[in-house]
């Protein structure tokens, strides 16, 4: 579903947000704000039920939550002093305020990106993903050997490579260091320190293949 409001244009199905008809990429937590703040929009959503919601099970110092509402609204074009788009209840939470058109249907988006961890799918946004044990990091791996911020793998266009933020115990792909930028391809393996996982890219458009006892 498209969700239209103000210049923008948030598609719930890609997971994807438009502005002026440009692509903006977003990080994870900052798009699971804009999502509940829509959905529950015009109710107010409390400081403590947002923190549970992007920040579960771990403890963050409010300013945590008051820098990503910062970010999201200069990525929507909105401000404190304006609050069109998000309206701050002081001492209590937030709300959306803005007026919002739905629209069916979603952005075709030609092929996915993510790595398999555990049995874990983590998809890699367009832009730049971090990597490590660190909460703020855009995809957080729970690893002894990871570091706090262990890896940058850089997306676009579909394409993406890895590199290593001088962590502690390497990042590898199939077992070569990525001390500079390594473009990944499908079904890589990537190492950071001894937490393995695969590199997969999905491309919708390519041909199903036929069974060999078909």
């Amino acid at each position: 579903m498209k969700l239209e409001f103000e210049d923008c244009v948030f598609d719930t199905a890609s997971r994807e947000l438009f502005r002026g008809g440009t692509f903006v990429p977003i990080e994870p937590k900052m798009y699971m704000l804009l999502e509940v703040l829509i959905q529950r929009r015009p109710a107010v959503v409390t400081n403590v039920e947002l923190d549970e919601i992007l920040w579960p099970d771990v403890y963050v110092e409010r300013s945590s939550l008051t820098r990503l509402v910062s970010e999201l609204r200069s990525v929507l074009g909105d401000s404190p002093r304006e609050s069109r788009i998000i309206r701050t209840v002081y001492k209590t939470g937030y709300s959306f305020a803005a007026n919002v058109v739905e629209r069916r249907g979603a952005t075709k988006r030609v092929s996915k990106l993510f790595l398999l961890w555990n049995d874990r799918m983590m998809h890699l946004d367009e832009g730049e993903n971090i990597l490590g044990r660190g909460e703020e990091c855009t995809l957080v791996i729970d690893a002894t050997t990871v570091s706090r911020r262990h890896a940058r793998i850089t997306v676009s266009r579909g394409a993406a490579s890895i590199e290593d933020l001088e962590s502690t115990n390497g990042t590898f792909v199939n077992k070569k260091p990525a001390n500079v930028p390594i473009a990944l391809k499908d079904g890589d393996e990537v190492s950071l320190g001894t937490a393995g996982m695969r590199f997969r890219k999905s491309d919708p458009s390519a041909p199903t293949e036929r069974r060999a006892d078909v």
